[in-house]
């Protein structure tokens, strides 16, 4: 049973016997050649960085240093130029099937949400548009990886359901576009949102409490997969015009040529999927570093490579504004 949590942890703080989730183990040496383990341990309420250091490498159980193991430590909590992190003292694996407790997870109920993207299909006018999709979801292969896989490694929805979570908020982002472009077919924009993504499928693989790229993840990518995953399913229930609309949509979603994009949208229903993708991640992004900081007195976040800026917190930190994360 866990004492503390990443959100409860507090400068000064000694560890006895805590749990944590293993998501990276990197082997470093220091400045005059002493051997360290930098790691990256996590539980469902977030992350944190810790370190072994040379002369607590004996009191650790090496088999235990492998992502996706769940950790037992004695450790301290330091501050490191304003951040907090572990100087791991003691380290050994245990066995632990509540995975819940150090996997983060979506605010939503996963049944809920799968009802919700039914109900999205099942609004679409054009019949093969419909059935189409229909058999993905129903898939025996896809259709439960569908409901649980994360859409992605690290940086945005990466936890269990969080694919689905991504889609339908995309879904949801989309529908009130309705009222302002009614030239865009948004059956093809309910099909887009569902194909987009959906290579992550066999891109990504949960492995004990984390989530790694597989071979083919690697070596071919989630978006020429989807774009895979149309070719195959796709003939047997659209015309040659849907198809042709939602290839350009899967294979244009990352919006240029330099986000791995070979063509950029031309078509208002791609151009649609591409924003709507981007608003989804990117705000889920500012979502996660505001809730990381939670407990934090800054005004700004330590910066983040990923947006290339230090998330200005403001005064949701003073606790008059705590319903808002």
């Amino acid at each position: 049973m866990k004492t503390y949590y990443v959100k409860d942890l507090e400068k000064g703080l000694v560890l006895n016997n805590e749990s944590f989730a293993v998501k990276i183990v990197e082997s470093a040496q220091t400045k005059d050649g002493k051997p360290f383990f930098k790691l990256i341990l996590a539980d469902k309420t977030g992350e944190i960085k810790a370190q072994i250091w040379a002369d607590n490498i004996p009191n650790v159980e090496k088999s235990a240093l492998i992502a996706g193991n769940v950790v037992l430590i004695n450790a301290m909590v330091e501050d490191y130029r304003g951040v907090l992190q572990l100087n791991i003292l003691k380290a050994s694996k245990i066995d632990e099937t509540l995975l819940s407790e150090y996997m983060e997870a979506s605010d939503f109920e996963l049944d809920d949400l799968w009802q919700q993207l039914k109900k999205h299909i099942t609004s679409i006018k054009d019949n093969n548009v419909q059935k189409f999709l229909e058999s993905i979801i129903d898939d025996e292969r896809m259709g439960p990886k569908l409901k649980t896989y994360p859409a992605a490694e690290y940086v945005h929805h990466a936890f269990q359901g969080g694919l689905l979570e991504h889609t339908v908020e995309m879904l949801d982002l989309a529908m009130p576009l309705k009222k302002y472009y009614k030239e865009a077919n948004f059956d093809y924009i309910i099909a887009g949102i569902v194909l987009h993504d959906l290579g992550k499928l066999f891109e990504l693989e949960p492995v004990g409490v984390t989530i790694q790229r597989t071979r083919e993840g690697y070596l071919v990518g989630h978006l020429v997969k989807s774009f895979e995953i149309l070719l195959e399913r796709g003939p047997k229930f659209l015309n040659q015009e849907q198809l042709l609309n939602l290839k350009h949509i899967v294979l244009s979603h990352h919006g240029y040529l330099e986000f791995g994009s070979p063509v950029i949208p031309a078509t208002i229903e791609a151009v649609i999927v591409s924003y709507v993708d981007q608003l989804s991640s990117k705000a889920r992004i500012f979502q996660k570093i505001i809730r990381k900081n939670s407990e934090s007195d800054s005004e700004f976040a330590e910066f983040d490579r990923t947006i290339g800026a230090k998330v200005y917190l403001g005064e949701r930190n003073s606790g008059d504004n705590l319903d808002l994360i």
